[in-house]
């Protein structure tokens, strides 16, 4: 990022071990002027001992992105000198790290070296002119912020920080996020053909939470790449809306975020050596029990960056299968990237030795998630946050799947073994009813892991997506276990079933099917079926008639239009009945008969 090393800024080892945060790295970026002690200090000051470091900065204005806690100010008005010194330091080294920059960017002549002498002195004077004031960005609310003061909490007293601005962003928090998402998730579990579907998906309020993020993102890029201020931004503990912030507003400030490498880094750095609670958000940590802990919130980032790369498809070297598959793998638990809640807890579990990367798949199968529109531009990207510019994120929430919405497709699949336990890719539990499967052509060998289901659940799966609309349809299990007990055949519906017929006539008797093909035969002729072809027909033998496609419009019923008393005729002579492969009648007012 090109941070001058040796007059502006330092690593701090501070925190080696762990020593001071253990939700921050081993290796802290700070002011030259900071000493380790006062980093010490600062840290009794900050909620969770999370001080202000520095984490990006502006390749030609020298201007910072840092990020933090709340301060312990409490309902006394607490201060501390030295993190009230920390953030004038950080303005300070802003300042100096730009005019080396600047100094080490242009090429003097012959005559500029002869004043080389006064260099030192021109430092010393821009340095100690007045720097640009310090954006403190906290993403709460102001009301919020002077409730957090009766537990200790509260936000930055602009008396006691001169030459800084302090700006409240109103986001929402966790249990709002958390109320939001289980809002959307009832929604799209509902039937498609909600007439009010827009509506409740506004009430949800979650396209509202996205927006705010963006606009919060937007606020930074403008006071570093316009204003060339410092940003200091923080939430209650810095580890929830803050990397959301930070993260979304280095992806549109830095290009090089927006490839698949760089996207990898922006992760690793943000989300995880910051300490985001992975564990507690997700519920897949070793006590995480309290629901009131767990949060979307990684995933309501990425809908953040789907956003972008709906709004910029040129600018983003991955596409938006990269962000379906990495929000996949968040709540899997196949790969240990994003287990425990810090990376104090996973080097203390050696999750790196014992698990595998989710990096790893993903740079394994880039030609899948390569966007190949891509162009990289280094230019800083400005999204409209406005409510009309935003869309839903559909392959996310709704997860379309051509090939397993169609049950007669999913079993002509499996019998040709187009579809194994080899090549399909589905999560494990619930979120099978949800996954997005992605079945290549014949040949295709894609990677195999630990979320393969069964099969059987996949198909309830595709059926439970089935409406009240829809025509019903016989038991397709039924079918799937003759697959499964014959399969050493090369198909599971052989040649006689070619006409539509799911169930194959040479599993039935002879005496059965030739009346069966008597019944269709009359049926092509004359329109309509007799009673004596129904009569003959026992209810097994029409069972089996049933799966071959013959609706004879047998019910068990008494026809209401019939003068006779036999309850065992059920169709009158001369009814027309309906011929429909693979399908039941479906139940109207001007149908008598209903299977």
């Amino acid at each position: 990022m090109g941070f001058d090393l040796k007059s502006a800024w330092r690593i701090s080892n501070v925190n080696r071990d762990y020593r001071i945060c253990a939700s921050y790295p081993c290796e802290l970026l700070v002011p030259s002027t900071v000493k380790d002690e006062d980093l010490e200090n600062v840290a009794r000051f900050r909620s969770s001992q999370r001080v202000p470091v520095v984490v990006w900065r502006h390749p030609e204005n020298g201007s910072v992105i840092a990020r933090c806690s709340q301060p312990e100010v409490g309902w006394l008005g607490w201060r501390d000198p030295h993190d009230e010194n920390l953030v004038q330091a950080i303005a300070l080294a802003c300042v100096i790290d730009g005019n080396n920059f600047r100094e080490a960017t242009n090429k003097p002549s012959a005559t500029d070296q002869q004043e080389s002498l006064s260099s030192d002195f021109h430092k010393f004077e821009d340095a100690v002119s007045p720097s640009p004031k310090v954006l403190i960005m906290d993403a709460r609310s102001y009301a919020a912020a002077v409730a957090n003061r009766a537990k200790g909490g509260g936000c930055e007293c602009p008396e006691y920080y001169p030459n800084c601005e302090v700006q409240f962003m109103s986001l929402a928090n966790i249990h709002s996020i958390r109320k939001s998402f289980q809002s959307v998730r009832a929604l799209c579990s509902t039937s498609a053909d909600q007439p009010n579907w827009f509506s409740v998906l506004e009430n949800t309020k979650w396209l509202q939470h996205i927006s705010g993020l963006l606009k919060s993102a937007l606020v930074v890029v403008n006071a570093i790449d316009v204003d060339g201020r410092p940003v200091l931004v923080h939430c209650s503990d810095g580890w929830d809306r803050t990397p959301q912030i930070v993260a979304l507003s280095e992806l549109l400030l830095d290009p090089y975020y927006r490839t698949i490498d760089g996207f990898q880094v922006l992760v690793e750095r943000e989300w995880l050596e910051f300490g985001h609670k992975f564990g507690d958000r997700c519920g897949h940590g070793v006590l995480a029990d309290d629901t009131n802990e767990r949060c979307p919130v990684f995933m309501q980032w990425l809908d953040c960056v789907y956003q972008l790369l709906h709004q910029f498809p040129c600018s983003f070297q991955f596409n938006a299968n990269y962000l379906v598959k990495l929000s996949h793998h968040v709540y899997s638990c196949l790969y240990g990237t994003f287990l425990c809640n810090s990376d104090q807890e996973r080097r203390n579990f050696h999750v790196r030795d014992r698990t595998y990367s989710v990096w790893a798949f993903l740079r394994s199968n880039k030609s899948r998630f390569k966007n190949y529109l891509y162009s990289r531009r280094d230019k800083v990207l400005k999204p409209s946050y406005l409510m009309r510019d935003l869309v839903f994120w559909t392959d996310m929430y709704l997860q379309p799947c051509d090939s397993w919405d169609d049950p007669l497709s999913l079993v002509s699949n499996v019998s040709n073994g187009s579809v194994t336990r080899d090549n399909i890719d589905l999560p494990v539990g619930e979120d099978c009813k949800k996954s997005n499967v992605s079945n290549g052509p014949n040949g295709t060998n894609l990677v195999k892991t630990r979320s393969c289901a069964d099969l059987c659940l996949a198909v309830e799966a595709a059926l439970s997506k089935r409406r009240s609309s829809d025509p019903s349809v016989v038991d397709i299990r039924y079918t799937m276990e003759s697959v499964a007990s014959n399969g050493s055949r090369d198909s599971a519906i052989d040649d006689e079933a070619d006409d539509g017929n799911l169930y194959p006539r040479s599993e039935l008797a002879d005496d059965e099917s030739d009346e069966i093909v008597a019944i269709e035969e009359n049926i092509q002729v004359n329109g309509y079926a007799k009673d004596d072809d129904c009569e003959s027909l026992e209810d097994e033998s029409f069972s089996k008639a049933h799966c071959c496609g013959l609706v004879v419009g047998v019910d068990g019923r008494k026809d209401p239009d019939s003068e006779t008393d036999d309850t065992d005729k059920t169709v009158s002579e001369g009814r027309p009945c309906e011929f429909q492969p693979f399908s039941v009648i479906e139940s109207s007012t001007d149908r008598k008969s209903v299977v």
